[in-house]
């Protein structure tokens, strides 16, 4: 692994910028736009796109008390990609339904029958996420969620975290990527054009984007335009 420090090093060479004496202290301006603004954001496209492996990507488990909402970890980024992100460990085995729409997810509400189909929705903000359930959770179901954290350093004892502290912090993903992607965001700012540094970064992501959804990759799930009469049967039929 790579410590932070050697990858700002080596973005500022690139960014033809003096590095400080220390990054963890500076406080100029430039350096300060380095380590706090173009790193992080570099970070997060780097997340939002990809899933990475453990310990970027975590799990979390789910025993339903009834409720219709529970708190998700403080550090959840975003759902992992696929079907799979969210299922029924126990009973069915059965995959969540995504919900993003408020309006779907009332109208799911006001119609009062899911069919055979779990549903779910992510509500809240950074450090503060939840998820909401329908049908509710019975007590003792258990769901799993899969999702990309907002981990992406260590420190020297190895424990992940979300915050560059240390001279001695290394980078949980690729050190070239995430120089690619700084340096990018630094000639932006500047008002100049990306450059090879920009074009490398954006082959990078869309060559790992295309892997994990590649022919190869596993996947558990059916064809979204399966027809109708091949979803489950649902749990009661109404009368209207």
């Amino acid at each position: 692994m790579t410590l932070i420090v050697d990858a700002l090093n080596r973005i500022a060479r690139k960014c033809s910028v003096a590095a400080p004496s220390s990054w963890v202290t500076a406080t100029t301006q430039t350096h300060v736009e380095i380590r706090d603004d173009f790193l992080v954001e570099a970070v997060d496209e780097i997340t939002k796109r990809v899933d990475w492996p453990a310990p970027v990507s975590a799990s979390t488990t789910i025993t339903g008390d009834g409720s219709a909402e529970y708190d998700l970890p403080a550090d959840f980024r975003r759902l992992q990609f696929g079907d799979a992100a969210v299922y029924e460990t126990t009973s069915t085995r059965r995959f969540g339904v995504n919900v993003p729409s408020d309006g779907a997810w009332t109208h799911l509400l006001t119609t009062g029958t899911g069919g055979g189909n779990r549903f779910f929705r992510i509500k809240g903000y950074d450090g503060n996420f939840s998820i909401e359930f329908y049908p509710v959770l019975a007590s003792g179901v258990e769901v799993t969620i899969n999702y990309v954290s907002t981990l992406w350093m260590a420190n020297a004892a190895g424990t992940a975290g979300g915050t560059f502290s240390s001279e001695t912090d290394v980078l949980l993903f690729p050190r070239r990527l995430i120089e690619l992607g700084t340096i990018k965001r630094f000639r932006e700012q500047k008002g100049l054009e990306p450059g090879p540094e920009g074009q490398e970064f954006e082959a990078w992501l869309l060559s790992e984007e295309k892997r994990l959804r590649s022919r190869g990759a596993i996947c558990f799930s059916e064809k979204s335009d399966r027809h109708p009469m091949r979803l489950p049967v649902p749990d009661y039929i109404t009368s209207s």
